[in-house]
């Protein structure tokens, strides 16, 4: 009987499709393979055991951008340097370089070698392994990273970077992006003496509206507050026409440009469109409230992206976003993110929300912190740039994206009204989280809610998160500064210190060992304010200088304990921009 060989099994032929416009397969070279196959800690039908798995987990890599034909070669390049003889490595490489696509590998198959490759991992990385054992390891954890990204180790590895020798051995990822021909150069009597003119598009809609979470004030309260606030875009056409995009926008601008701000949005909305109507003026306002530059800073900018293609296709959006989009169309973090992105777990669900590639780092914190209900209530995905964004965005998705959102859409249908913790932990449950990766890797939703239930769930807060929660817990305690001795009352710093030492408290479980010192000094702080609000009231009639000294002394200490604490915490969050440290009004 005829039996199918592997490879043919795993990347069967889909049609003769090519590999996706700006990518090009550049097979691994045969060395310097870092590690020695007679010095590794394997038997041989280990090791082509072994070898055989990597080219399976191959087919996880759909082979479309250079990143992914990376991919694909430092597995075939490992595949090949445990068993030369692996002839499948070899039909791979050759089918990558004639630009074949490839359909996904059988599931039991690809659970299988992923299971057997993290073991195959474990045991490398000890001592008992020895150098090249260790060396094995650390490139067969670079492709498992990429592989098996659901996998609880997973994260943590790709945010360390490759810690495998690929140099000189595989190259680098600009290699994989196909080279541009050179445009002709054109002779004198081929130039044309005018340039065409350009034919710009016009509006289909004028007015746009969607809502974003936002903070912002309004008449009821002068304190800034944080829900999902609507956005109306209204667009007209200057006469004569103006140069570039005009914006205007209600809120609390104190004095910021504008029409620097939002250069991302036109550039990125003019290469998505060809062109966008002559002298475009753009206004964009809140209606009552008025949106808070100072706590949300630019991330109107990706609100107002949303809504300008609206206007240019007629569709409203059927996501929000909290993004700045940046003068080259990448997207950004806005200002105090980890603020806001708390705020936002809080709010009722429901929402489709984008947030840029850069959140991935903190929404695992929200797994940490008991919040994973955030990650089935919304539906959170990443984008790097405008264009992504405007595509998940989009009333009428792409198939690829549609399936993926009609697959977490089930989910979530399906687990309403359930414990979190034991559907996602449910193996079905599982499995369905890795085909919404599988069709949508940068559906965060999914990703979290696979690592919540996958029995290994991360248990600290990284420092740069951490640190960013203790100085909330202690922003009550900016009353020392602002306040003169004289003016300080007992009972509001007896308030004060039962608020920062309870979310102070509240936080020790989630502090890993070698970070307990920051928090132990903020607990300091905080426990200042009792001291002194204790010793404020006490009366000495027999020496009343002396008891005024200490006072002043303790007022002092605690003033600057606060700002030497605030002033490392801002350095840990890598923010302090956004969060000045506060001015010590006069001493009496």
């Amino acid at each position: 009987m005829f039996t199918m060989p592997l490879i043919a099994r795993v990347f069967l032929l889909i049609s003769a499709a090519t590999l996706g416009a700006g990518a090009e397969f550049v097979p691994p070279a045969e060395g310097p393979v870092p590690f020695r196959r007679d010095k590794l800690p394997l038997d041989v039908d280990t090791m082509t055991s072994l070898s055989r798995q990597v080219v399976i987990l191959a087919g996880t890599r759909a082979g479309k951008t250079p990143a992914e034909l990376r991919s694909v070669a430092q597995m075939a390049a490992l595949a090949l340097a445990l068993d030369p003889a692996n002839r499948e490595a070899r039909d791979l490489i050759a089918r990558m370089k004639t630009g074949e696509a490839m359909a996904p590998p059988d599931e039991k198959q690809l659970e299988r070698a992923r299971a057997r490759s993290w073991q195959a991992k474990a045991w490398l990385e000890m001592p008992e392994a020895g150098a090249d054992g260790q060396a094995l390891a650390s490139c067969l954890g670079d492709v498992l990273a990429v592989a098996d990204p659901y996998h609880p180790g997973a994260g943590d590895m790709r945010d360390e970077g490759e810690k495998g020798a690929w140099r000189d051995w595989v190259a680098l990822e600009p290699a994989f992006q196909t080279k541009k021909p050179e445009a002709p150069v054109m002779k004198p009597e081929e130039i044309p003496e005018t340039a065409p003119e350009i034919e710009h598009k016009a509006l289909v809609v004028n007015e746009m509206r969607t809502s974003m979470p936002a903070w912002f004030t309004d008449k009821t309260s002068s304190e800034p507050q944080f829900s999902r606030l609507a956005v109306h875009l209204k667009a007209s056409e200057a006469e004569p026409a103006a140069k570039g995009i005009q914006f205007t926008v209600a809120g609390d601008l104190k004095g910021r440009n504008f029409r620097s701000a939002f250069r991302g949005v036109e550039a990125a909305l003019k290469e998505r469109h060809g062109s966008l109507p002559s002298g475009l003026q753009i206004q964009i306002d809140c209606g009552e409230k008025t949106y808070s530059f100072e706590r949300s800073g630019l991330a109107l900018t990706g609100t107002t992206a949303l809504l300008l293609d609206g206007a240019m296709t007629g569709k409203t959006p059927v996501a929000s976003a909290l993004a700045v989009v940046g003068a080259d169309g990448t997207l950004e973090l806005p200002a105090r993110f980890w603020q806001s992105l708390r705020a936002c777990s809080e709010l009722p669900g429901g929402m489709r929300l984008i947030l840029p590639d850069e959140a991935a780092e903190f929404l695992k914190a929200l797994v940490v912190l008991d919040d994973a209900a955030f990650f089935m209530e919304n539906e959170v995905l990443l984008a790097g740039t405008v264009e992504e964004m405007l595509d998940l965005a989009a009333a009428e998705p792409s198939p690829g994206l549609a399936e993926g959102l009609q697959k977490f859409e089930v989910i979530q249908e399906v687990g309403k009204d359930k414990a979190l913790g034991p559907f996602v932990a449910n193996s079905s449950t599982q499995q369905r989280l890795r085909e919404v990766v599988t069709a949508m890797p940068n559906h965060a939703s999914a990703r979290m809610l696979a690592l919540q239930g996958s029995g290994n769930r991360p248990r600290f807060l990284d420092l740069p998160v951490l640190a960013r929660e203790i100085r909330s817990a202690l922003e009550p305690a900016a009353y020392l500064v602002s306040m003169p001795l004289q003016k300080i009352e007992p009972a509001t710093l007896e308030q004060l210190h039962e608020t920062c030492r309870g979310k102070l408290d509240a936080l020790a479980g989630y502090i890993d060992i070698s970070d307990r010192e920051l928090h132990k000094e903020a607990v300091g702080v905080a426990d200042s304010l009792r001291t002194l609000g204790r010793l404020l009231p006490k009366k000495d009639p027999f020496d009343s200088v002396s008891l005024l000294s200490k006072q002043m002394s303790t007022y002092r200490a605690a003033r600057s304990d606060y700002i030497a604490v605030m002033r490392k915490l801002n350095e840990a969050a890598g923010d302090g921009r956004d969060f000045p440290l506060p001015k010590m009004v006069d001493e009496p």
